[in-house]
């Protein structure tokens, strides 16, 4: 079927067909979803935020922004975005160096470094890298061996 339309978005006597309906509310659906998606990401950024702040001196709020981190993680995976899926996993990083879990802290770091280096033009993502292997370093006891800290890029 063919639905003629007289708005001048359109121009005067095009025609938009049944499918172009379709597809139109297929976008509109994605687009919605896309934004709020994004309005979640952006409270769980917030919210994580806040509580990686306290976690320093509190172990409940790091545990916390750990949690949070695994949920911006879970959606970020859904997304299939790798920037931000690595950009969850250095944030669930830095809860683990508070929650002084520096194994599991590291291996994450380690296992970030090649999403890193494939987005090295991303700024906001290796400047997390860097402060993530820095907070890891400055965590390290005085006795711990060299092995233990982590050169980066």
């Amino acid at each position: 079927a063919v639905v003629s339309t007289q708005s001048s978005h359109y121009g005067r006597g095009s025609h938009l067909r049944e499918g172009d309906y379709n597809w139109m509310s297929k976008i509109s659906h994605l687009q919605n979803i896309h934004l709020a998606t994004s309005e979640l990401l952006n409270w769980l950024s917030t919210l994580g935020g806040g509580w990686s702040a306290l976690g320093d001196s509190s172990q409940f709020a790091a545990e916390q922004c750990f949690t949070v981190s695994v949920q911006q993680l879970s959606l970020a995976h859904k997304l299939q975005y790798p920037e931000l899926m690595s950009t969850c996993w250095l944030y669930a990083a830095l809860s683990l160096i508070q929650l002084n879990r520096r194994k599991e802290a590291k291996q994450i770091i380690l296992s970030q470094y090649p999403t890193v280096m494939r987005f090295k033009n991303h700024r906001y993502l290796t400047s997390l890298y860097s402060a993530t292997v820095f907070k890891y370093n400055a965590t390290a006891d005085l006795n711990l061996k060299k092995s233990s800290v982590i050169t980066i890029l």
